[in-house]
């Protein structure tokens, strides 16, 4: 629920300030208590020595760059498939010309997300339980990634309009690319927030027990 917080001495809606999770219930809320914050912040910063860091999540990845690159072939590719969709009923060469577009980033983001997949899939500790949940993931994120290659090829080679079988087959690749890509973007949900891979905190508790790619389980404490 949102608590407002009006400022004296300020007149207008627009002064009316949303203070979330309590912020209005102490001395410092509302646009005040925000500058306030603010200011705090970067006073720490500063008197920390340490010095401001840019993007400090990307920091945080490392090497394991999958993460940053695999949300946007999801959202190129999911845009391909709804234009594609609509242009299956409604044919008009703007629609088309948007879904092709949007295949191709999809498909270049898909080849480059898989990439850092595979490479982060070597270098992120995760034990035997998730190890079968990635394999998978893999698999899907590979089929992904060829699919859209194989239809990016396809669209940019043809030069007439497409026969009723061709473009029956067309919708019949892409739809089995957008179920890859939802059961595959499901798992990596899985392992994100269901086992805490690639989280460093979460990681550190189970340190000890590193399970590589080629199944083989290392124990850091022997």
């Amino acid at each position: 629920m949102f608590e407002f917080s009006f400022i004296p001495g300020f007149v207008g809606a627009g002064n009316v300030m949303p203070a979330i999770h309590g912020g209005a219930d102490t001395a410092g809320g509302g646009l005040v208590g925000l500058l306030d914050s603010v200011l705090g912040a970067l006073s720490k910063v500063t008197e920390s020595g340490g010095g401001f860091q840019w993007f400090p999540g990307i920091h945080t990845l490392g090497f394991n760059i999958h993460p940053a690159l695999v949300h946007f072939p999801i959202a190129f590719l999911s845009v391909f498939f709804l234009l594609e969709m609509i242009a299956f009923w409604l044919p008009r060469d703007s629609l088309r010309q948007t879904a092709n577009a949007m295949l191709y980033c999809g498909a270049l983001g898909a080849l480059l997300a898989a990439a850092a997949g595979l490479y982060a899939a070597y270098i992120v500790p995760h034990g035997e339980e998730v190890h079968d949940i990635m394999e998978w993931h893999e698999r899907l994120g590979l089929t992904v990634a060829g699919l859209a290659l194989v239809l990016s090829i396809w669209r940019s080679l043809a030069t007439k309009v497409p026969s009723s079988m061709a473009r029956a087959l067309f919708i019949a690749l892409s739809t089995m690319l957008t179920v890859c890509m939802v059961f595959g973007a499901d798992l990596g949900a899985l392992m994100v927030y269901g086992h805490g891979v690639a989280v460093h905190k979460l990681q550190q508790e189970d340190v000890r027990h590193h399970h590589h790619v080629d199944g083989t389980v290392e124990d850091s404490q022997n």
